[in-house]
């Protein structure tokens, strides 16, 4: 059998088939899931650079939060809550992406981590 044939006899009822299934109301979507699939095989390089770049500006807050905590700036909780959104984005990425240089930001977030707990217990949070 070509495949010619296959697509002549399989192709078109597969067609017909993941249409019908894409229109009925279920909750499967073929064409949905194939095009989503899709879309992600050729974005993957831009969609890894935009990950990439969201981990490098996550890290230069973490820098810059921590560079102000050592000039006695302080901050209100919320201020932290975000900060540490960006660690753990950061952080995440970086277990994520293992030859992504991470070392430029330990040292400022276990100071952030430790100054945050400091504030916590003693209740000294900038209102």
């Amino acid at each position: 059998m070509t495949l010619k044939e296959i697509l002549e006899t399989g192709g078109g009822v597969l067609l017909i088939v993941l249409t019908l299934v894409q229109i009925a109301p279920i909750k499967v979507n073929p064409w949905s899931v194939i095009a989503a699939a899709l879309g992600r095989a050729l974005n993957k390089d831009v969609i890894d650079l935009i990950e990439k770049g969201k981990a490098e500006t996550a890290r230069y807050r973490i820098i810059r939060f921590n560079d102000e905590i050592r000039h006695d700036v302080r901050h209100t909780e919320e201020h932290f809550t975000q900060i540490i959104e960006d660690i753990d984005t950061y952080e995440n990425f970086c277990a994520e992406h293992p030859k992504f240089h991470n070392g430029k930001a330990v040292r400022s977030i276990a100071n952030i981590r430790k100054i945050y707990d400091k504030c916590c217990e003693e209740h000294s949070f900038l209102v």
